[in-house]
């Protein structure tokens, strides 16, 4: 009698057991022993863990997606899965694929939180983040897009700032996201970023470049008096920092110049509340707006006005 070869008496016991032949495609090699039908999964999570990064080491970086993922379907509870989800993460980025790469490392850290990546997720994701910021373009459908991607910097560093807020680089993508929102000209979101770093950080080496970068946001950003007025009261305070820390800069005359427009737009907005007031016939919360035009911003347009309404009041009263 010949000897069966050893996929012949695979193939033999499986039809014993009455799987169809058309379904025993069971594959051997030396580096990945036996493999199974398409959706098999290896019996452990352990093992299956092992298998999978077989083949991102060996960079089949397709390959071991799917095995991964074979992993979180399978053993989703096990504290394998933690490790598969990091490692579809790096999958991505070793393919240059970063913002899917990102997306998997969120997970990571969103659905397994105590991971023991969590801080390596973390700087990578920081990386990523600077990749964007820098200009990079992202892909989709796996070709280049068109455009730099520094919104997803935006979304990658406030991801960061959500997720780790005090771990090592909190601070680092907190201001990181204050410099995207001004690559794209957002300089008011721009203001409120840096804004984070004196409030949350104010022991931070960063404190001094943030309060610099306010000040340049500030030169350059338009903030509307209808709406809140802490980022503009924010911008006023900073101008006037950046005013008598750094009188010789060259950006001292503009900076004198955006800081009367804040002050102007400033007391426009006290203006606009005590007409508010006045339209309501609440003449006493009125005449507190007012008064602060007058206290604080006597030397803008407004001021003249808001005496002339005082005046008018007190005599209404």
């Amino acid at each position: 009698m010949k000897r069966l070869s050893a996929t012949s008496l695979c193939v033999t016991l499986l039809l014993l057991a009455g799987v169809p032949a058309a379904d025993a495609a069971w594959i051997w090699s030396p580096q990945t022993g036996w493999i199974g039908p398409g959706g098999a999964v290896k019996d452990t999570p352990e093992e299956q863990l092992a298998f999978a990064t077989s083949f991102f080491e060996r960079k089949e970086y397709d390959r071991a997606r799917k095995e991964f993922k074979k992993l979180l379907n399978a053993y989703k509870e096990s504290r394998e899965a933690a490790e598969a989800q990091y490692y579809l993460g790096r999958c991505f980025e070793e393919e240059g694929d970063y913002y899917k790469s990102f997306l998997e490392y969120r997970k990571a850290i969103q659905i397994y939180p105590s991971t023991k990546r969590f801080d390596e997720i973390l700087e990578r994701e920081y990386q990523l983040g600077n990749y964007f910021l820098a200009g990079k373009k992202r892909k989709i459908l796996g070709a280049a897009a068109i455009l730099p991607a520094r919104d997803k910097a935006i979304e990658i560093f406030q991801s960061i700032v959500d997720d780790g807020p005090f771990s090592e680089y909190g601070q680092l993508a907190q201001y990181k996201l204050g410099l995207a929102h001004m690559a794209l000209g957002d300089y008011e979101p721009a203001v409120n970023a840096f804004e984070q770093i004196l409030t949350r950080y104010p022991d931070s080496p960063l404190v001094d470049d943030a309060r610099f970068q306010i000040s340049q946001a500030s030169l350059k950003g338009t903030f509307r008096a209808g709406y809140d007025q802490s980022p503009t009261d924010l911008a006023i305070r900073e101008l006037q920092t950046f005013l008598r820390e750094y009188p010789g800069s060259e950006l001292v005359t503009d900076a004198g110049r955006k800081l009367e427009a804040l002050r102007e737009r400033r007391a426009e907005h006290e203006f606009e509340v005590g007409q508010f007031y006045e339209s309501r016939r609440r003449p006493q919360a009125a005449l507190i707006y007012y008064e602060t035009i007058i206290d604080e911003f006597a030397q803008t347009s407004w001021a003249p006005r808001a005496a002339q309404r005082i005046q008018i009041l007190q005599r209404q009263l």
